[in-house]
């Protein structure tokens, strides 16, 4: 064989490699691909429903920024996403335009005991029972947030008014059961 053949035969060899090794890299990648698209999460479609949700809402307020029901709805996609923060500064313009609101007042409390200011959601709901003392949720509300933030003793009467209120609804019950454990606890 001359020098010359084994020159080509040589160059085909290092081709041919050169080409097995670079199809072999792209089937891996795009075995890479396939597992990664295969365990990737599925897209959040909650979060864009409820990201297209707020922006709605944030929009009908800002042509009508007085509006409460507006507001509340806003306040509680807040409340009900976990962000309490920005709950509250809704609850908070609500009550600037109707300081006795007491659905708002019971969010305000919930939300400000969830952000770690259960002072100042206790507060809130005492001032929403003196407005209104026969709103049977803002009594469950005072009752848990006293329990929960190492208040049983206090949370007792909050508690038995929800129940004596109504004791045969969801709220009635709902105190009774955090009633129920709180004297377990003692």
């Amino acid at each position: 064989m001359s020098d010359l053949t084994k020159r080509i035969i040589l160059g085909i060899v290092i081709v041919v490699t050169a080409v097995l090794i670079v199809l072999a890299v792209n089937r891996k990648d795009s075995d890479t691909r396939k597992t990664s698209e295969q365990n990737s999460p599925p897209v959040p479609t909650k979060l864009v429903m409820l990201d297209a949700r707020e922006r709605g809402l944030k929009d009908l307020v800002a042509k009508d920024p007085q509006n409460r029901d507006l507001l509340f709805q806003l306040g509680t996609l807040y409340f009900e996403s976990d962000r309490f923060d920005r709950a509250v500064e809704v609850y908070r313009r609500i009550l600037m335009i109707n300081d006795g609101d007491i659905d708002t007042l019971n969010d305000l409390g919930l939300a400000l005991h969830y952000t770690g200011r259960s002072q100042e959601g206790v507060d809130a709901l005492k001032k929403g029972t003196s407005i209104d003392p026969t709103h049977q949720r803002i009594w469950l509300s005072l009752g848990f947030v006293l329990a929960t933030s190492g208040r049983a003793e206090e949370a007792v009467p909050a508690l038995q008014k929800a129940i004596k209120l109504n004791p045969n609804n969801t709220v009635g019950q709902e105190a009774g059961k955090i009633l129920v454990s709180l004297r377990k606890n003692k």
